[in-house]
């Protein structure tokens, strides 16, 4: 049976809903909940756009708990399982809003127990209210963060009032993505200087050193160098034993960058190696080894396109898109290899293990319902999703899934 009440976490997270609306470390109130990243260990990383900061809570380890005794579905057959139904409205019913008042800006798993953590707005506009919630053996809870020893660092400049031509709000961007890598984080995002594309490169556990760089990349789209637009999402992997950070831009290029190159107050020149396709926006990247070949990918999720899945080998070797070339068609991906992938309708992606992903994702057949779904890797496909010849009680079944015995869920 779940277990539905995980001691202080729970207990202290009441006392602290009914002591105060907004997510609190230790007396620090959190202005907004963006991007999320954890360490190796139970340090969970969440950026604050509103106020430039970046927190850092070591949160104790009783509040974590092991997850790998909740069944997430039959790989074997293909078939993930919904964790968690209407995960907005659910969410909403918690904080006391309607789903239409819940926003959902990132998800990260936690990798030594597979518990899963939100970050959430209670609202929309400049006075959304922040929260951290978890997925605990399917159940929703709200974080306490006051029993975590809390750090934050401040990662520079940035626009508190400045909108982009419809309205959206340059704030937002601040912090765009986190990544941990070898004892340092990592944190894209644009400043309110004229070279606004920034990547932030600071020690953990915090000091007073921030490491920035500005970014400049070939956008073969545009036919120009650009500045201003952020790098969304990134992940950083060793391509032919270099650390590298591998980048998806905001309108869409592919770059990598040599973490070597990324030194305080240096002006950078990102490889553009590809194209995601115009008219799109890149939402998360993640990266896994294939069980088929042993080869390493990296497998994108897009706001207005499927998934895509890239080759880490084909990162690596993949030559510059050439300078002063565009790309055509209008809307048409280039350069590196790019394979697509069933996932449309994903707002936000992590994996749990070498076998599974999570993902929070509109149903693929009820409007306006999203749920939080699992699904096998390396195929990121669920079966389920789909009506095909073998969903038939007579039909074929090359596969022998019909002979496996229903899931039975814990």
């Amino acid at each position: 049976m779940p277990k539905s009440v995980r001691g202080p976490l729970l207990v202290a997270g009441v006392l602290a809903f009914l002591a105060s609306e907004t997510a609190m470390a230790q007396g620090v109130r959190l202005q907004s909940a963006g991007a999320l990243a954890f360490d190796n260990g139970n340090v969970l990383f969440v950026g604050d756009t509103k106020a430039g900061v970046v927190h850092a809570f070591a949160l104790p380890g009783e509040t974590l708990e092991d997850q790998s005794d909740y069944r997430l579905g039959r790989a074997q057959s293909f078939e993930g399982r919904t964790l968690v139904q209407n995960i907005d409205a659910k969410i909403g019913e918690m904080l006391g809003v309607t789903a239409e008042e819940v926003v959902i800006n990132d998800m990260v798993v936690h990798k030594p127990t597979g518990q899963i953590f939100l970050s959430i707005h209670k609202g929309r506009g400049p006075d959304a209210v922040p929260f951290i919630v978890t997925v605990d053996h399917g159940v929703l809870e709200r974080v306490d963060l006051s029993i975590a020893d809390h750090s934050s660092i401040s990662i520079g400049p940035i626009n508190n009032d400045e909108t982009l031509e419809f309205g959206q709000s340059l704030n937002n961007l601040a912090i765009t993505d986190i990544d941990y890598y070898d004892g340092e984080i990592f944190v894209a995002g644009v400043s309110n200087e004229e070279f606004a594309s920034k990547l932030r490169r600071v020690p953990f556990p915090f000091t007073n050193e921030v490491n920035t760089s500005s970014i400049e990349i070939w956008h073969a789209v545009h036919a120009q160098f650009e500045t201003r637009a952020p790098i969304i999402t990134q992940d950083i992997r060793e391509l032919d034993s270099v650390p590298t950070l591998i980048a998806i831009y905001a309108c869409t290029p592919i770059v990598r960058i040599p973490l070597s190159d990324l030194q305080d107050g240096a002006q950078v020149r990102g490889t553009m190696i590809g194209e995601m396709g115009f008219g799109n926006t890149p939402i998360d990247i993640v990266s896994f080894t294939n069980p088929m070949d042993n080869s390493d990918y990296m497998l994108v999720t897009n706001t207005n396109r499927s998934a895509a899945m890239i080759s880490l080998p084909a990162i690596a070797s993949a030559d510059p898109m050439p300078f002063g070339e565009g790309v055509g068609p209008v809307f048409s991906v280039a350069g590196v290899e790019q394979y697509p992938m069933p996932m449309s309708g994903t707002l936000h992606l992590d994996l749990i293990d070498e076998q599974w992903a999570v993902t929070i994702r509109r149903h693929p057949e009820e409007l306006g319902r999203i749920d939080m779904h699992t699904v096998p890797i390396p195929f990121f496909f669920d079966r389920a999703d789909h009506v095909v010849e073998m969903n038939w009680a007579d039909g074929p079944d090359p596969f022998g899934y019909k002979g496996l015995p229903p899931i039975e869920y814990n």
